[in-house]
């Protein structure tokens, strides 16, 4: 009986149903490849470890030249910054008012403003340029430039690195011929020494925060730390930002007895110098009518 059951035959199914199977099954391995292809193409754009936007991201703009020239105050640093990049001037003005890295800065006991610290030169500022990577830049540029001034002579007098700050930026107001500074510098010293006020009119405007005010008899008594006609010794701190060749004259001034100047008020830019109180009066009317002849 079990010879008879092997013996039996399967029945055959019509050509036509298996042509149709295998078609089928052609079919569906035509679809793996076009989804298997697609998953490559999709995961292609990744597989190099590129962000998304790697390619399509703009250039950034060049950076733009911002120049501070020497002798600016700190509002006119955060108006020029602002009239000509996108950075705030309130912050600029917020992250250089009185603080502790001004107080570092100077040696000082109290709060002080980076005012004088904020270097003049020519700044790139980038798309990405922030407030306070300005600020960092002309720190720099100004430890850079002081580090490379002998400061022994000031010492000598008693002066420290910021007094000499405090004097360079007096000149930097009061000298438009670069041949002059050391010898103002050299009259700072000299009423310095003798406990005369300094009576320098830049300080004056400094303290009025006009450097263009009229210097009227109630101008010049304004009541201001600042005001070195009525307060003697130094003020308490620059009234702008000094260039090197200030610096250095302020480090280094002419070694002379000169007491007094005043402008010419010739076009030249230059002052009269003297060492007494009768030859200054003179140069005085010498100025005056130079500026009624001009």
């Amino acid at each position: 009986m079990s010879a008879g059951r092997a013996g039996r035959r399967r029945p055959r199914r019509p050509s036509s149903e298996r042509s149709g199977g295998r078609a089928i099954l052609w079919v569906l391995l035509l679809l793996a490849i076009v989804v298997a292809a697609g998953w490559g193409l999709a995961s292609g754009a990744f597989d190099e470890g590129d962000e998304p936007d790697a390619a399509v991201t703009a250039a950034e703009a060049p950076p733009v030249p911002l120049t501070f020239p020497e002798g600016l105050r700190r509002e006119e640093m955060a108006e020029r910054l602002a009239a000509e990049t996108d950075l705030s001037a309130e912050r600029y003005l917020a992250a250089t008012d009185p603080g502790p890295v001004g107080r570092r800065l100077a040696g000082a006991s109290r709060p002080t403003s980076l005012e004088g610290f904020l270097f003049p030169a020519t700044y790139q500022i980038g798309e990405r340029t922030t407030v306070d990577d300005l600020i960092e830049a002309q720190l720099s540029a100004y430890g850079d430039r002081v580090a490379g001034i002998d400061m022994a002579y000031a010492k000598s007098r008693n002066l420290t690195e910021f007094d000499v700050l405090i004097i360079a930026s007096m000149i930097e107001r009061e000298v438009a011929v670069d041949d002059e500074r050391r010898k103002v510098a050299g009259v700072i010293y000299n009423r310095l020494k003798q406990g005369i006020p300094l009576g320098i009119d830049a300080t004056v405007l400094y303290a009025l925060g006009d450097w263009e005010a009229t210097l009227t008899a109630s101008a010049l008594e304004v009541d201001s730390p600042y005001n070195t006609r009525r307060y003697g010794g130094l003020p308490p701190g620059p009234i702008a930002s000094p260039g090197e060749a200030s610096l250095k004259a302020a480090a280094n001034p002419a070694r002379n007895d000169l007491l007094f100047y005043v402008a010419r008020n010739d076009g030249s830019g230059r002052h009269y110098f003297s060492t007494n109180a009768e030859q200054f009066e003179r140069d005085v009317q010498r100025s005056r009518a130079n500026a009624e002849a001009q």
